[in-house]
């Protein structure tokens, strides 16, 4: 149920929603102009406990569904010098409200993402912009992402979606046919740039160096390579604790090489083929050997039915580890513990550990109105290696059938300034538990850009 509370501070962001406007430009001198805006994110989210536990709360107790709002607010500025250079710096702060239950955090007086929280620097680099033909280069706190986002595209993975920076430099070449990122970067496991109410949280696994070059070619509409590779060496600052159901000690020198091909063979088709292969060495001395596959084909029925609706399915491949083997057969999923389908019970259940996992994807997209966008989907997960952990969970079944996910997604873009979103998933789970029970989660967010 939403509190008075919670309906008191969502009707409050309405209210300042309706005062938004585009960002402000203020032009400084002939060259050089100051941009200014931001945004405020707010997500009130409800989950039945059974959602990290599929086979019942470890304690046997039943809980009520946990509910909370979430807030979470950025400023930034973008200083531009022409065409040639632009300094860029966003701030963050997010606070975490939980309301289903006196005993949860928050609740008990525990300070748990609760107001004001600390103050991040979200983004904070320097771009310089065709110092030579085609060139772009970016030092500094930044965000970066590459194709679906199984390889690269979350640099925080504890702190819950609040943001997802890298710490180096990025250097990119573009021209017609081929795009290429060389890049370098250095993340502790704990931002040392906090400078309000420091909560000395632990956003990742341990201290990550990660370097790797990312190219994509161009041949036609029809035919895109892309072809990366990653090195990762991770320093786990806390090799006895096993934290967000992790390894106790994750450090690894981890070597990521695959390629992806994709494109629109014909007007109403789309495709997109991944591979990818892990090497290097685990903490214990064994070999990684992670494998991940992913395929997804989408079919646009624009010109049969309304709604311009398109079916899309999708299988992805994360290799499991084998119990009692020194080596990491497991794929790890070190920069990319991230929602990556929209929902998020899974996330939660899996806490973002994407690994031995085979996963079956089919969904609807259909878009009633021009900025109203619905997608339903249906998703089945199994496990790789059913002996083996998969995020939080070991086996208590017969089999290695998960589970089904039923999710759906509505989209609405009231304007430049006003977003809604509404998702909902419901879990059945097979046979990999014994005592599998069904879950549900749900989330209404609003986004208000100004």
């Amino acid at each position: 149920m939403l509190t008075s509370k919670n309906c008191f501070v969502l009707a409050g962001l309405l209210l300042l929603s309706s005062l938004a406007y585009a960002e402000y430009t203020f032009a400084l001198s002939e060259d050089l102009n100051l941009r200014l805006g931001g945004d405020i994110r707010a997500r009130f989210e409800g989950f039945d406990r059974t959602v990290p536990f599929p086979d019942g709360r470890p304690d046997g107790k039943n809980y009520p569904p946990q509910q909370y709002l979430r807030v979470r607010t950025r400023a930034w500025m973008a200083l531009d010098l022409a065409d040639s250079m632009t300094l860029n710096l966003r701030l963050v702060n997010r606070i975490h409200k939980i309301s289903s239950s006196p005993g949860d955090p928050n609740d008990a007086g525990d300070a748990t993402w609760e107001f004001p929280d600390e103050l991040i620097v979200d983004n904070f680099n320097l771009v310089l912009k065709n110092f030579s033909e085609g060139f772009t280069l970016t030092l500094g706190r930044q965000s970066l992402g590459f194709g679906n986002g199984l390889i690269l595209s979350e640099g925080t993975p504890f702190d819950q979606g609040r943001t997802v920076y890298m710490d180096g430099v990025s250097l990119r070449y573009k021209d017609e046919s081929d795009c290429v990122t060389v890049f370098m970067f250095y993340d502790e496991w704990k931002d040392r740039t906090v400078f309000l109410n420091d909560q000395n949280r632990r956003l990742r696994v341990g201290d990550t160096f990660t370097a790797g070059t990312y190219w994509t070619h161009t041949f036609s509409p029809a035919w895109n390579l892309d072809l990366y590779y990653l090195f990762n060496d991770v320093d786990d600052k806390h090799p006895l604790i096993a934290e967000r159901y992790h390894d106790a000690d994750c450090s690894t020198s981890l070597h990521t090489a695959g390629g992806r091909l994709f494109g629109k063979p014909l007007e109403d088709w789309e495709y997109s083929l991944e591979i990818a292969k892990q090497g290097g060495r685990n903490a214990n001395g064994g070999r990684n050997e992670g494998l991940l596959i992913d395929a997804r084909l989408k079919y646009y029925l624009t010109e049969l039915l309304p709604w311009t609706p398109s079916l899309g399915c999708n299988y992805t491949h994360y290799s499991g580890d084998k119990r009692g083997s020194k080596h990491s057969e497991g794929w790890n999923s070190l920069l990319s513990q991230a929602p990556l389908w929209q929902e998020e019970l899974i996330p939660i259940m899996l806490n973002g550990n994407w690994t031995n996992l085979n996963i079956f994807r089919g969904d609807l997209t259909l878009n009633p109105l021009e900025n109203l966008k619905l997608v339903l989907a249906s998703t089945a997960y199994y496990a790789d290696e059913p002996p083996a952990v998969v995020g939080t969970h070991v086996r208590s079944g017969n089999g290695n059938y998960m589970g089904l996910l039923l999710s759906a997604y509505a989209s609405y873009k009231l304007n430049d300034n006003f977003n809604f979103v509404f998702q909902f998933s419901r879990f059945d789970p097979g046979d990999y538990y014994a005592n599998g029970q069904h879950s549900n989660w749900g989330r209404f967010e609003v986004t208000m850009t100004f």
